[in-house]
């Protein structure tokens, strides 16, 4: 063997060494495949759908999402519509929704979170899934989900984004103790780890906290307690609520988000990864927005033209 040969071969060992020693520091950077949940009844379907729709056609043709849909109140004719969206790179898992026992008395004037209070039962609903992208059936996807999905959330309960109520009602922060924290996420956009909700048993300990408290904010206050100081922040570009950016200037919300925020809201709507209609819907009458509400029709349509979903 002459010189040029052995030194190729030691080339080649070494960048094969150097690779295993470094890749075990970054998991799932090659990781194409995302964990998609979703938390709906039949009548939200069209929505969740929609939402779904933009998810798909916006992502890289070789991701590949395993949808997980919590379906409450679902017919033959909820699945059969829902399945039309499976592909070679899309399967959808329907797990049936079981309510769960709680006194929702005391959501107090917050009674219309009492769908929204079966998110903190995910974990339990996916016993089979580790880490999971879970979404509000109100949003709209405009990129790909493997760049957020692969965030390394080891050792926390969840990846999420703040929540402009910090800033609306600061006081709702210190009554519930987490003026301390100085972070208080939005729960529609979550990036969840599990495995580790599962180990530290959060399902139990958000249940205690419901029960003990009164005007409780939905699920959203709830998982901001339990979850404590296992949380890491996203960018206000994965869970972006039009109704912080029409209210607030760019300089406030950098200064809010501690990242720089586009200067005009047309940009910041076509840079989000993820679009969060939390306040007034897009499918409704009191949503009037110039740009977001045909934006959300468009991808409506879309949706029904594509997989001819009958009424």
């Amino acid at each position: 063997m002459n010189n040029k040969k052995k030194i190729l071969i030691a080339l080649s060992v070494v960048i094969c060494v150097s690779y295993l020693s470094v890749s075990k520091y970054i998991p799932n950077v090659f990781n194409k495949s995302v964990n998609i949940a979703y938390y709906t009844d039949a009548n939200y379907l069209p929505y969740m759908m929609t939402s779904l729709y933009s998810a798909i056609k916006n992502k890289n043709k070789d991701s590949i999402y395993n949808v997980y849909v919590v379906a409450k109140d679902f017919n033959d004719s909820s699945r059969q519509k829902l399945n039309l969206m499976a592909s070679k790179d899309v399967m959808i898992n329907i797990v049936e929704a079981r309510e769960k026992t709680l006194d929702y008395n005391h959501l107090g004037r917050f009674s219309s979170f009492r769908t929204a209070m079966q998110k903190i039962f995910i974990s339990d609903y996916l016993k089979d899934v580790d880490k999971v992208l879970y979404l509000d059936a109100d949003t709209l996807v405009q990129q790909d989900l493997t760049q957020l999905y692969n965030k390394d959330i080891s050792g926390k309960y969840l990846a999420a984004t703040k929540d402009g109520l910090m800033y609306q009602f600061p006081e709702h922060i210190t009554e519930i103790g987490l003026d301390w924290r100085r972070f208080y996420f939005n729960s529609g956009v979550m990036l969840l780890n599990l495995k580790q909700m599962r180990t530290d048993n959060i399902v139990s300990r958000a249940i205690r906290y419901f029960n003990s408290n009164q005007e409780v904010f939905g699920d959203q206050d709830i998982l901001n307690v339990v979850v404590g100081e296992k949380l890491a922040p996203l960018s206000y570009l994965y869970n972006c609520n039009s109704t912080f950016f029409e209210e607030k200037d760019a300089e406030f919300l950098s200064e809010f988000y501690e990242e720089t925020v586009y200067r005009t809201t047309r940009e910041v709507y076509d840079n989000a990864t993820i679009l969060h209609f939390a306040g007034h819907k897009p499918w409704t009458e009191w949503f009037t927005h110039s740009y977001l509400k045909p934006l959300w029709h468009e991808y409506n349509k879309e949706m029904i033209t594509t997989y001819n979903i009958k009424p």
